[in-house]
């Protein structure tokens, strides 16, 4: 399996989008007014539509040829839980040390979180204490409900995803689910719908039949999605609430813009700058410490900055929140992230270390004897 640099070239313009449209808030709080558009803030949680489609892109091209191999399954499994848990709880713990000594300072505008829940990303009521794990507990939910599609046979995955994504869809139009259980809803969230398109968009990738797109076609796919797509999805509201119009609105463009650029990747007709590909493989670090770097920067701000604001002043306070976020992103990633991740791989193989056959046949034979 080859890397797709697009895919982290999408993580990394995903991610900005997120931590612009939390910047709107950051700056208002701590430097008193906002520069940035306010129409921000209704994008902002648009780009985590995005990270679900690229999610089921993703699990579709790491578990090509290893369905209904129990031992396979189980090391898909272990790598799924092995990447979100690790690096997510040295982040708990951060905001945990916060919030025992600062309560105010986290999740201040929300109702307070379920400490256990929060450390297990089990869905409550209240938001978790990391915020932003809102989506990780729909991620874990997503990789929970592939892995079992992983017992059947892989010609099926097609017909089984169509199947999800019915249930999904019957569910909404017949139940109002803001009003069921945290559980209900997490299952019948129409989120899946994102996670479901992204998978489907890879099948095809993967298949012969996607030699048949021409390079004109997936430039469009690619170009549609920003210049049309996005312009006509905000001017008619179809973006708004959590229903089915947008996540199959945001569903399809995201995975247009997927599939074309996975295309023309593939063919070398698509080259990815080096700083997004690593910017993206840091994205997980960066969106789970993001919102405590912009409280840290703020906070320095206020007790450092020019006592009258400005709006030379505004924009260096911008810079340095957007600046700070990335740069200890990418140092995280290396520090905290990449360690955990080369620990853990290096434990799932000695979890899963194929059986040296070859020694026990001697034994076998030596036995006998």
């Amino acid at each position: 399996m080859s890397k797709l640099n697009s895919l982290q070239a999408f993580r990394c313009l995903g991610l900005a989008g997120v931590i612009i449209g939390h910047m709107t808030f950051a700056e208002e709080k701590y430097a008193g007014f906002s520069l940035l558009p306010a129409a921000i803030k209704d994008f902002n949680q648009l780009f985590i539509d995005w990270f679900f489609v690229v999610s089921g892109f993703i699990m579709v091209m790491v578990s090509r040829g290893r369905f209904q191999v129990p031992r396979e399954i189980l090391k898909f499994a272990y790598a799924r839980v092995a990447r979100i848990y690790p690096p997510y709880w040295v982040y708990f713990f951060i905001t945990l040390a916060v919030f025992l000594i600062m309560p105010a300072w986290v999740n201040s505008g929300h109702d307070e979180p379920n400490l256990w829940k929060s450390f297990f990303l089990i869905p409550d009521k209240s938001l978790p204490l990391v915020i932003v794990a809102w989506s990780l507990i729909f991620e874990m939910w997503f990789y929970l409900v592939f892995t079992s599609f992983m017992f059947c046979s892989e010609r099926y995955l097609p017909l089984i995803l169509a199947a999800w994504a019915v249930l999904i869809i019957s569910a909404n139009l017949l139940l109002d689910i803001s009003k069921l259980n945290p559980f209900l809803r997490l299952i019948l969230h129409p989120y899946a719908i994102e996670f479901v398109l992204g998978s489907i968009i890879a099948l095809f990738y993967f298949s012969p039949s996607s030699e048949r797109v021409s390079n004109r076609l997936a430039l469009g796919m690619l170009l549609f999605v920003p210049l049309v797509g996005v312009p006509l999805g905000y001017t008619y509201g179809l973006f708004r609430g959590e229903g089915l119009v947008r996540v199959f609105s945001l569903g399809c463009l995201f995975g247009l813009l997927t599939m074309g650029a996975t295309l023309l990747e593939r063919r070398g007709k698509l080259e990815v700058p080096g700083f997004m590909v690593a910017i993206g493989d840091s994205s997980y670090t960066t969106y789970l410490s993001h919102l405590l770097v912009l409280g840290v920067v703020g906070k320095l701000w206020v007790l450092l900055g020019p006592a009258t604001p400005s709006l030379f002043g505004h924009i260096v306070f911008l810079v340095m929140m957007f600046a700070a976020v990335m740069i200890y992103g990418l140092v995280g990633f290396k520090l905290v992230e990449e360690p955990l991740m080369n620990g853990a791989n290096r434990l799932g193989k000695r979890l899963f270390k194929k059986p040296d056959l070859g020694n026990t046949a001697k034994l076998a034979v030596k036995h006998a004897k």
